[in-house]
């Protein structure tokens, strides 16, 4: 039997130094300062969102901290002790996930054995990742030791919810927010990926996995996988419209011609243009999203003059929401904003989605004609005058005919 030894590319990839951290320059700046003048916090939060590298981080500094060598300037240390701590075996390096271990029994068993001195490094150092799954016990467990730590104990914590951690925890440690990666930053490691790996996929399927990920490296890598599945069993290159249909995600080509439908008032045409991309597999929630992010493009191009498509609009494309800006206004504009909005929470009430998608449509179309606040308040104004004039001369006229009666 053939032994499979495949590793995932967000782990094959995973940074081996601070250099290969992506978009994170000023927190890495920050930290390997830290260290080379010898000034370390007592514990350290790591924010961000999901894949942005909060663990690898983690395990980056405790092995800048306990590297027999000079980590920070070694381009890829091969100590012991950065051994250990990538392969997650290091004695003194304890990693824990907090969501399994949430009880003040579990934090004072690790008070407890951070009193020892650590076998074989500098520091012992505990990485608690989801630390804001800590029980609001454990948190005050934690307060005293997170103060006034033994001198070879560092803390370090990460999380994706930082509002859920108590305020006496994060004044206790030095703060560092890891921030989503942009588009071109994803575009470019994972052509830099793609090549090592002999991966023939389109630059166009690069700038959708990326923009999908939402600036996350490790959900990039995934998303980058599993199109490579596809390559490993048809050899043949990988393009947009593949990762279209991979992510049911709609061509914008069709959503501009979509809405320039709707904003002419063709009805069945618009209906049409929806079912066909119903069929090519589209994800409501994804097609609703691209339609706002039109939206938003239209409306910076009618607002600015041009707008920032961060690599995902074609020079056809642009010159359809050049037409459609010149005829539109803002506040159509925001009026659709809204009710795509709510259709986005219609979805999970509907249980078709496909009729929210279509109804919304329907709404948009009749949405167009509606008048804007300021001739409804012109034309109330206008209604209340002339309603005026009439009582007016009605009154003047029996006033008359009662002079005349007398």
């Amino acid at each position: 039997m053939k032994n499979n030894m495949h590793k995932v590319l967000a782990l094959k990839y995973r940074p081996k130094n601070f250099k290969e951290l992506i978009a994170q320059n000023i927190m890495v700046e920050t930290i390997t300062n830290s260290i080379k003048i010898d000034k370390l916090p007592n514990a350290y939060l790591l924010t961000g969102i999901r894949g942005v590298g909060k663990t690898t981080t983690a395990r980056l500094i405790a092995k800048a901290l306990n590297c027999n060598k000079d980590f920070l300037k070694e381009e890829n240390c091969n100590c012991n002790n950065c051994e250990e701590i990538a392969n997650s075996k290091h004695l003194d390096v304890l990693e824990m996930d907090a969501a399994s271990r949430t009880g003040i029994d579990d934090v004072r068993e690790l008070i407890d054995s951070s009193k020892y001195n650590p076998t074989s490094a500098k520091y012992k150092i505990i990485i608690l990742d989801e630390v804001h799954m800590l029980s609001k016990q454990a948190f005050n467990g934690l307060l005293k030791t997170l103060e006034e730590p033994p001198p070879h104990l560092k803390f370090i914590f990460a999380t994706t919810e930082v509002k859920k951690i108590p305020v006496t925890i994060i004044s206790r440690c030095q703060r560092f927010d890891l921030h989503r990666v942009p588009v071109q930053e994803l575009v470019k490691n994972l052509k830099k990926i793609s090549d090592i790996e002999k991966i023939k996929i389109s630059n166009e399927a690069l700038i959708l996995i990326a923009k999908a990920s939402e600036g996350s490296v490790r959900d990039s890598l995934s998303l980058l996988d599993r199109a490579l599945i596809s390559q490993n069993i048809n050899k043949t290159e990988i393009n947009d419209i593949f990762v279209r249909k991979m992510l049911g995600i709609a061509d914008k080509s069709k959503i501009l011609y979509l809405l320039k439908s709707i904003f002419q008032g063709e009805q069945k045409q618009s209906i049409e243009k929806l079912r066909e991309m119903i069929n090519e597999g589209i994800q409501p929630a994804n097609f609703l999203n691209n339609l706002l992010e039109v939206i938003y493009f239209i409306q910076q191009k009618k607002s600015l003059g041009n707008f920032d498509s961060e690599l995902s609009m074609s020079e056809s494309e642009e010159e359809i929401i050049n037409s459609i800006s010149k005829d539109i206004n803002i506040t159509t504009l925001i009026v659709f904003w809204q009710f795509i909005l709510k259709a986005l929470d219609e979805l999970s009430i509907v249980s078709n989605p496909i009729l929210s998608l279509e109804m919304l449509v329907v709404r948009l179309l009749h949405l167009k004609d509606m008048p804007s606040y300021e001739n409804l308040l012109d034309s109330l104004k206008q209604n209340n005058l002339s309603s005026y004039d009439e009582n007016h001369n009605l009154t003047l006229e029996l006033k008359k005919q009662k002079k005349n009666y007398k």
